[in-house]
């Protein structure tokens, strides 16, 4: 009997040392010694080619004044009837829960740049809190409609015959990290997109240039 004991004492600490979880140890702790968590990286997709455009202020502004930062751009336009104002108002939640973080930019690139001027862009970022983090930016329809379906890959076109709605554009939000590489795209009226934004924001400003 005490021989069976002893086996059975023998089993029970096998047991406790392997894959049960109900009071020894978790079964997972070895395993994370020896394959330890492989740090989260967001896929690289491609750079962002050199662009000139006109800010709100009137200076311009290119690629080289982007350097070194992590930011968020976006295609609106300031008369747009549509998913502009709610794509800017989630932008601009972004933008303050981003406040403290360092080296964050916001690129907000005008979709119909024959109207939107400085002049009216200036006003359109003042309505919705833009700091000098956050870029409003406008040029030659060229300029734009380049950077847009070349450069980020993002629908951008012109229908004269709609009267309410000339232009069509994406509502993605697209992350670029500080090579000017983008690195993700996130869909810029909802919640979930922009919690995810940020939350990838912060890992690209954790990575190492």
């Amino acid at each position: 009997m005490r021989v069976w004991n002893a086996r059975v004492a023998a089993g029970v600490l096998v047991f406790c040392t392997g894959v049960w979880t109900g009071g020894c140890r978790k079964s997972d702790d070895a395993f994370d010694v020896i394959n330890p968590p492989v740090p989260q990286r967001l896929r690289v997709y491609w750079q962002v080619p050199p662009f000139s455009l006109t800010e709100r202020s009137g200076r311009v502004v290119g690629l080289g004044d982007l350097e070194g930062k992590v930011w968020v751009a976006d295609f609106f336009y300031t008369t747009c009837p549509g998913p502009c104002p709610m794509l800017t108002s989630r932008l601009s939640e972004l933008h303050r829960a981003a406040k403290l973080l360092p080296n964050v930019a916001f690129v907000s690139i005008s979709a119909d740049p024959e109207k939107d001027t400085p002049e009216v862009l200036g006003k359109y970022a003042e309505k919705f809190g833009a700091d000098e983090r956050w870029l409003f930016l406008t040029g030659t329809k060229d300029a734009v409609y380049g950077l847009a379906n070349l450069g980020f890959k993002l629908g951008l076109s012109e229908d004269l015959a709609n009267e309410r709605e000339p232009v069509t554009h994406s509502t993605k939000l697209v992350l670029v990290d500080r090579n000017a590489n983008v690195r993700g795209f996130y869909e810029g009226l909802t919640p979930e997109g922009a919690s995810l934004l940020l939350s990838d924001m912060e890992l690209l400003l954790k990575e190492s240039r």
